[in-house]
Parts: C-alpha cells; sequence; structure tokens
C-alpha cells in the first residue's frame, strides 16, 4: 500500500475542515472567536456602564500582557484593546451580523 503525501494529506484535511465549517454554517453554531469577542463585549460594556474605568484599566493590563507572551507588541497591543473600548462603548451593536446569516 503506498504511503500519501504531505500534500495529499493537507489536502484531505483542508476537506475536512471546510466539511466541519459548513455544518458549524448550517447549525448556526458560534466557534471559539464568536464567543471570545461577545464576552470581551459584554465585559468592556458593563465595566463602563459601572463606570469602572478602573477594571477596564485592569483587563486592558491583562489582555496586553498574555498578547506580549505571544510575541505581539505591547504599545500596540494597547492601540488595539483601547481601539476595542472606544468602539464598544458608543455603538449599541458592535458585530455586522456574519454574510451567511442574512436572509
Amino acid at each position: 500500500m503506498a504511503r500519501q503525501t504531505q500534500d495529499e494529506r493537507n489536502a484531505r484535511q483542508r476537506e475536512r475542515q471546510q466539511r466541519l465549517r459548513d455544518r458549524h454554517r448550517a447549525e448556526r453554531r458560534p466557534d471559539r472567536d464568536d464567543v471570545a469577542r461577545t464576552l470581551l463585549v459584554w465585559t468592556i460594556k458593563s465595566y463602563l456602564a459601572e463606570g469602572r474605568h478602573d477594571w477596564i484599566e485592569e483587563l486592558a493590563d491583562a489582555v496586553t500582557g498574555l498578547l506580549v507572551d505571544q510575541g505581539f507588541d505591547e504599545r500596540t497591543a494597547y492601540e488595539v484593546f483601547d481601539d476595542l473600548v472606544d468602539r464598544y462603548g458608543r455603538s449599541g451593536q458592535p458585530f455586522r451580523l456574519k454574510a451567511y446569516f442574512r436572509g
């Protein structure tokens, strides 16, 4: 029996992953990033509503520290976090509906 080449294994893996993504889309199943994004929005909005800017600063420090540990630039990570706080703080619904959920 001939062994599969790496390209063949990769192609089969891509096909499996695409079927899984298609199934999850059909089930309207949120993925890890959807849950994380929603949790971050809820947390920021809750802290802002309570006037707990100190908690937002603590959250910024914690998240940025974890990003820096992964190799991201600290200053840039703080900028991105601050932009998210600004965006989530001023809009009622900060997410765009995923294209495949529309009509």
